[in-house]
């Protein structure tokens, strides 16, 4: 499909003063298409039935039937040529009118060969970009609209169209809609490994060119699946389309895999959010450990971590945050101890680090290092993340309940001591040195 000229344009003038008309007629001669000439609404209504001209070049007040009353019989009827009025400037209702009925330009009477092609050019340009433009909806149209998939087509700002014939999708959207605006208030990215989410960035078409050829993991914000949070694999294309360039945003609903995927890591043994252990994996290692410390008679402690306030991130700046929270600080955990310790998450933003063969004063000492480590560490939410530990040293006479019941209680009284230390279980901490 090719675009409109000025030389390919159909133009229909309605004039009933004919030294107008014909002079009008004489400086388009040769320079368009083909000219219709009436003299009156109701002929240049039947013109326009019979022809349909891109162009209507119309005075207002004529007899039989005026300007707008032929403009709203236009309309009424899903005709949409480009409208220019021509008519000398005094009745302001009349242009109200016309504006309300889809009137494209306005022009100044007697007729100046400046503004008659000026205004022809805008025509073509405009009936140009609005074939284009329905051509890509019939092609977007047909190519996508019986895809399972979620689609939308954009220049990178504006969204051109939008197929969601599974609604899977609980928000649409609109054409013309902003299409970054859409984007963040619907969804927030998630890492792929796990597993903290971020803002989509300000800037989506430089972001879309970046990234073309990519898939990417969304969050839907506020948007669950059987109880748990939607989730969508975003890829994005690009496609030509009647010789432009236009990005293909695919949405595909992973809510069940993702939720496989989480149900996986637990029965490996693994936190799906921080990646280190979790809870069964805890409870697994510990056992393991003591009964290697038995039948060794090695020493093995148990600590025992715990965010202090960390309802507070969560109420001040989200879970979103929060979860940015929970997977750094075990990742400086995970940093701040020996290869052959076992970190695992307890629950909520409780850690343990089972340490075999270790020493009390050896645990204690790690516990100093990863409060002071943690409370200069910058999260992000504007002021120091501290934690409160626990540590114990398992005494072989004692069951692994046991062991974990004392260090949980250490760790209580760090917190009921002021918070951001480390408290040592029973009477062995006035044996302890700080390094």
């Amino acid at each position: 499909m090719t675009g409109l000229s000025l030389h390919s344009l159909k133009v229909l003038i309605v004039e009933d003063d004919a030294p107008s008309r014909v002079a009008l007629t004489l400086v388009l001669e040769n320079r368009v298409a083909r000219i219709f000439q009436a003299d009156n609404g109701q002929c240049g209504l039947d013109i326009w039935r019979e022809h349909a001209p891109h162009v209507i070049v119309t005075d207002l007040r004529m007899p039989c039937l005026d300007g707008l009353g032929m403009i709203r019989e236009i309309r009424g009827n899903g005709g949409d040529p480009f409208v220019i009025v021509a008519s000398a400037f005094g009745a302001e209702e009349s242009y109200l009118d016309a504006i309300e009925l889809g009137v494209n330009l306005f022009i100044k009477k007697p007729y100046n060969a400046e503004d008659i092609f000026a205004g022809l050019e805008r025509a073509a340009r405009t009936l140009s970009k609005r074939g284009r433009d329905a051509y890509r909806q019939a092609m977007a149209g047909g190519l996508l609209s019986h895809v399972p998939n979620c689609h939308l087509l954009t220049d990178g700002e504006r969204i051109f169209y939008f197929n969601d014939p599974q609604a899977i999708l609980p928000r649409s959207a609109q054409e013309g809609q902003d299409l970054g605006a859409w984007l963040r208030a619907n969804f927030t990215l998630a890492l792929r490994h796990g597993m903290a989410q971020s803002s989509l960035p300000q800037g989506i078409g430089a972001w879309l060119e970046r990234h073309t050829g990519r898939e990417f993991i969304l969050a839907g914000i506020g948007q669950e699946r059987g109880g748990k949070p939607a989730r969508f694999l975003l890829r994005l294309d690009r496609v030509r389309m009647d010789g432009g360039d236009l990005h293909l945003l695919t949405f595909t609903d992973i809510s069940r895999i993702e939720h496989e995927r989480v149900r996986f890591f637990q029965l490996a043994g693994r936190d799906h959010l921080t990646g280190v252990g979790n809870r069964q994996a805890f409870e697994a290692e510990l056992a393991k450990e003591i009964g290697r410390a038995k039948r060794y008679g090695s020493e093995l402690c148990l600590l025992m971590l715990d965010i202090d306030d960390f309802k507070a991130v969560n109420d001040n700046f989200g879970h979103q945050t929060g979860d940015t929270v929970l997977v750094a600080l075990a990742r400086t955990v995970c940093a701040g101890v020996r290869v052959t310790d076992v970190v695992c998450r307890y629950g909520g933003e409780e850690f343990m680090v089972i340490m075999p063969q270790t020493t009390l004063q050896g645990a204690f000492t790690c516990g100093r290092k990863l409060a002071k480590t943690l409370a200069c560490q910058d999260f992000g939410v504007g002021r120091p993340v501290t934690a409160s530990l626990g540590v114990a040293q398992f005494n072989p006479s004692e069951s692994a309940e046991a062991l974990v019941r004392r260090v949980d209680m250490a760790l209580y009284e760090a917190k009921k001591a002021g918070k951001n230390r480390v408290t040592v279980a029973g009477d062995a901490a006035c044996t302890l040195q700080d390094s």
